[in-house]
């Protein structure tokens, strides 16, 4: 039996193309040596959590869900789930990894690589970070913008601003909302499947398409803005120190 167990788990999506970041999270903390084993489950894509919970054997369990904040599935349904792990094994449930501290200053190092790389000059550069949302739970859009405001913080000169998939602003409504002649969307999302390939490309006039190959693709000519559009900040190499800064505690 291994002395102790890291579990990632994550949405998923059955209908997602292209790279997992989890899974390369968990291969790159493999790595480390650190834990007897370092496992990976999802709710909508093999492997599932209650299949992968069924298997464990450990003395005890380290669990981080990899989700940007707390809602249903944080807060319920991976609890719930947990339920059903032996009594035996101490079963420890961190924070979601989108609420750690330097989660803002993974996001402001996205937008500022592009203002260096492409020159920008800051004031002709809007920041828009965006969430999920939902109409029935303010949750996921009171984090977003706390977000948005942390990231301001470091992003000196470039407005920051927050817009959704599910409740108002809506991301379709950049154009009337920006006024600056450049845009940098960051998704506040680890992976985001088909919300980072679908949902928030064609909301903003783009094709559908993988965009996590590269940290970042454009710049795109839409509306007589220039647009960058980022990756998932689960893709960036410095979350493996941060789950072990959470573990560690």
């Amino acid at each position: 039996m291994n002395k102790r167990t890291l579990l990632l788990v994550a949405h998923g999506s059955s209908e997602f193309k292209g790279d997992n970041p989890v899974i390369q999270l968990a291969e790159t903390l493999s790595k480390r040596n650190l834990f007897d084993n370092i496992i990976y489950a999802f709710l909508h894509q093999q492997p599932l959590l209650k299949d992968v919970l069924s298997l464990i054997q450990t003395q005890e369990l380290c669990v981080i869900p990899m989700f940007s904040g707390y809602g249903y599935i944080t807060s319920e349904l991976i609890p719930k789930a947990l339920d059903q792990v032996s009594s035996e094994i101490r079963v420890r449930i961190f924070d979601p990894i989108g609420t750690h501290s330097e989660i803002p200053n993974i996001l402001a190092k996205q937008a500022l690589s592009i203002i260096e790389k492409k020159s920008l000059k800051p004031k002709e550069v809007s920041v828009l970070i965006v969430g999920h949302g939902h109409t029935k739970n303010s949750k996921n859009a009171n984090q977003t913008i706390m977000l948005a405001r942390s990231v301001q913080k470091v992003i000196h000169g470039a407005n920051v601003d927050t817009a959704f998939i599910e409740e108002p602003p809506l991301i379709s409504n950049w154009a009337q909302n920006t006024t600056t002649k450049h845009l940098i969307v960051l998704p506040y999302l680890v992976g985001g499947g088909l919300h980072t390939q679908e949902d928030i490309p064609i909301m903003l006039g783009l094709v559908s398409g993988n965009y996590s190959k590269e940290p970042f693709s454009g710049p795109h000519y839409i509306q007589g803005h220039t647009i960058w559009y980022c990756r998932p900040y689960g893709f960036d190499g410095s979350l493996a120190d941060i789950i072990l800064k959470i573990v560690s505690k």
